[in-house]
C-alpha cells in the first residue's frame, strides 16, 4: 500500500471457529506492527459486549458504538485513541442492542466508512463461530485471517467456518495465522494438516500468513495488559508479527494495483 497514491484503506478481519485461540491479541499485535511501519491503523471490535480489545490495551472507552446508537454521544466519541491505534468498541456490554444484529449492522457500517476515510489499515477483530456479525465482517473485508491452533476441534471448526463461507464466495480470500506454534516445523504441519482437508473436502487451498509462537512473553503481555510488541519482544516474536503484517501490507498493495487497473480500464 502506498499512502501516497488515492487512499483506499485495506479493510480485513480476523475469525475463528471457537473461542481461546488468540484472536484479539492477533489483532491487536498485528494492528500494532502495521503502525510501527508507519500506517494509520484502526480496530474495530464487533465482538459485542466483551471489548477483549480494549482491555488488551489497558484501555476503558467511556463510550461504545451502542451509545451512539442510543444518542449518548458523538460518533467521533466513540473511536479511542490507544497510543496510536484508533480503537472503536462495539459494545462494553451486552444490551437489548446487541441482539438488534439489523440495526447493529448499519450503525457499524457508518463507523467502518469513517475509519476507512482516515486510516490505511482497519482490522475488524470478530467474535469466535459464525453469526450475522461475522459474516457481515467477512462481506466488508479484503481478507479473512483465520486463527488456527494445533487441536482437533480448532482444525474442525476452522473446516466447517471454511466450508460454509466459501459455499457463499467460493473466491473469498482467506488466509491462515497458526498461533501457540512451538517452531515454524510445528506451524507448517498444523497448516498442511488443515490444508490436505481443505483440499480433499473443498478443492482448494488456503495460504499461510505466517505463526505466532508459543511464548511466555505473550502471557505477560495478556497480564499487563500491554501489547506484546510494545513490550521489546524476543527476537522470535517480533520477526513473526512483522512476516504476517508484511504479507498483509503485500496483499494490500497487490489488490490496490488491481484495482487501479480496472479503474484505468474502465
Amino acid at each position: 500500500m502506498n499512502p501516497s497514491a488515492k487512499h483506499k484503506p485495506f479493510i480485513f478481519a480476523t475469525v475463528s471457529g471457537k473461542g481461546g485461540v488468540g484472536k484479539s491479541l492477533a489483532s491487536v499485535n498485528i494492528a500494532e506492527t502495521l503502525r510501527l511501519l508507519g500506517y494509520r491503523t484502526a480496530i474495530l471490535d464487533v465482538d459485542a459486549g466483551m471489548a477483549n480489545v480494549a482491555t488488551m490495551f489497558n484501555v476503558y472507552p467511556p463510550y461504545s458504538v451502542t451509545d451512539w446508537m442510543e444518542d449518548k454521544c458523538r460518533l467521533t466519541d466513540v473511536m479511542v485513541d490507544a497510543d496510536g491505534i484508533t480503537l472503536v468498541t462495539t459494545a462494553n456490554e451486552p444490551g437489548p442492542l446487541t441482539d438488534r444484529h439489523d440495526l447493529l449492522i448499519q450503525a457499524l457500517d457508518q463507523v467502518l466508512d469513517a475509519l476507512a476515510a482516515t486510516h490505511d489499515f482497519v482490522v475488524i477483530d470478530t467474535p469466535a463461530g459464525l453469526g450475522e456479525l461475522n459474516l457481515w465482517a467477512l462481506d466488508r473485508s479484503r481478507l479473512g485471517a483465520i486463527m488456527l491452533v494445533d487441536e482437533p476441534t480448532s482444525v474442525s471448526d476452522v473446516y466447517r467456518f471454511c466450508k460454509y463461507v466459501l459455499g457463499i464466495d467460493p473466491t473469498y480470500p482467506f488466509a491462515v495465522i497458526v498461533n501457540m506454534a512451538e517452531s515454524d516445523e510445528a506451524a507448517a504441519q498444523v497448516h498442511e494438516k488443515f490444508n490436505t482437508i481443505v483440499k480433499y473436502f473443498l478443492q482448494t487451498e488456503i495460504p499461510s500468513m505466517g505463526y505466532i509462537p508459543l511464548s511466555n512473553t505473550i502471557r505477560d503481555s495478556i497480564r499487563k495488559q500491554t501489547p506484546v510488541m510494545r513490550m521489546d519482544p524476543e527476537e522470535e516474536l517480533e520477526r513473526e508479527f512483522s512476516f504476517i503484517a508484511q504479507n498483509i501490507i503485500a496483499l494490500a498493495r497487490e489488490m490496490q494495483r488491481r484495482d487501479l487497473q480496472r479503474s484505468n480500464v474502465k
